[in-house]
């Protein structure tokens, strides 16, 4: 059964919305009495710290998989029944972040943290790619009577799946180097974001916009 995109990139924005906002509901309001000093306030924010910074990170994740996501889908023709399988098992790792980013701001120096946070990473990683090489590989993507749009189209999808591997393989490796070394693994966990920002040498919201006006 072949299934129009829309509903599929409603739901996921929806669900990844409703991610985000859980994830920052986990931040506990410091407990600062009316008697406490400016050193009593600084000292209990610096307690904080680990938390904060695992949350921007993760909110990064999270906006990176979800920017490729809608890329994905606004360069596919059609979706069907194994893609949505495949899209549910995506956002159920997602839904898993919030929990690990806990884990890892409560105990930055803990390596099962670190190991589990990466292993999360790994499988919604690994699920995005699975998902990419699946629409490659069964034709959704979409084709047009503009040789050249079609080119762009599969160039732009091979170069996203290329990228979703490396940042899988990254998060593979962090999870025994955790416990060799925690920044062993946390130099691992910047290598998937630096790579979601070399750029194509295509636009991907031109060349949505192109499909787009084709589809209209």
């Amino acid at each position: 059964m072949k299934i129009g995109t829309s509903r599929v990139e409603a739901f996921s924005d929806g669900v990844i919305a409703i991610i985000i906002t859980i994830m920052v509901l986990e931040f506990e309001v410091p407990d600062i009495n009316k008697d406490a000093t400016t050193r009593d306030v600084i000292h209990t924010l610096h307690e904080l710290l680990p938390y904060f910074i695992a949350y921007i990170f993760s909110f990064i994740m999270i906006g990176i998989f979800w920017t490729n996501h809608h890329h994905m889908f606004h360069l596919l023709e059609k979706t069907d029944e194994p893609l949505l399988a495949m899209n549910l098992v995506f956002l159920f790792w997602m839904s898993l972040i919030p929990f690990a980013t806990i884990m890892m701001g409560g105990n930055p120096l803990l390596a099962i943290s670190s190991a589990l946070y990466g292993f999360i990473k790994l499988m919604t990683t690994l699920s995005l790619a699975v998902m990419r090489a699946y629409t490659i590989k069964k034709n959704l993507i979409h084709k047009d009577s503009d040789t050249e749009l079609t080119r762009k189209v599969y160039v732009v999808s091979l170069k996203a799946r290329t990228k979703n591997y490396i940042a899988t393989a990254a998060y593979l490796v962090s999870i025994p180097l955790a416990f060799v070394s925690v920044y062993l693994s946390y130099i691992c966990f910047v290598i998937p974001p630096i790579i979601s920002f070399i750029p194509h040498g295509i636009d991907d919201e031109k060349l949505a916009e192109k499909i787009e006006e084709k589809n209209t």
